[in-house]
């Protein structure tokens, strides 16, 4: 008698557990003081910003931001935190990029190095969109994109992307 309703509960807790999970985006990592649950490795791309969002884009003055330290610490002057997931970022920061006279330090964001190379491939890109010569992979996953540039002992932060028309900003920011 005992084992059938245990089993029943277990059948029921399952079917409720796979029923209410369908359809769910993946979540990034969950973490307590004593678990750690690793996101799916089901990635969606966003190719581009909705047009209205596009539209309603903030410019950079008023996205610059002073903080005292970086969410994920990187030893260097300029960061980019970047998910290989946010292609309409990539595609932003890939028109700076060969302007740039020193490249900030990569992190991609919420993946291995193999998740963001297949998940690139999947982009349309042989390697690595933004290369650098410091590039880091962090399962852990924060806001982004998000850049900072070091301002003596504090951070410059910019989240987001700019206006197509503020592009240039990019280029001075991480000088």
């Amino acid at each position: 008698m005992w084992t059938k309703r245990w089993t029943g509960f277990l059948a029921a807790s399952i079917l409720t557990a796979t029923v209410t999970g369908c359809g769910s985006m993946p979540h990034a990592t969950s973490q307590t003081s004593s678990t750690s649950i690793s996101a799916p490795s089901v990635h969606a791309v966003v190719d581009r910003l909705p047009g209205n969002l596009q539209a309603k884009l903030i410019g950079f003055d008023a996205r610059k931001k002073r903080v005292s330290h970086l969410p994920i610490a990187v030893k260097d002057t300029n960061v980019l935190y970047i998910s290989p997931m946010e292609q309409y970022a990539i595609q932003q920061f890939q028109q700076i990029w060969p302007r740039l006279k020193a490249y900030p330090v990569v992190v991609w964001t919420g993946v291995t190095k193999a998740q963001a190379q297949e998940i690139w491939r999947k982009e349309g890109y042989d390697s690595d969109p933004l290369p650098s010569a410091h590039t880091e992979y962090v399962s852990k996953s924060i806001p982004t994109p998000d850049a900072y540039h070091r301002d003596g002992k504090a951070w410059m932060e910019v989240p987001g992307i700019l206006p197509t028309n503020q592009l240039d900003k990019w280029e001075t920011f991480f000088r």
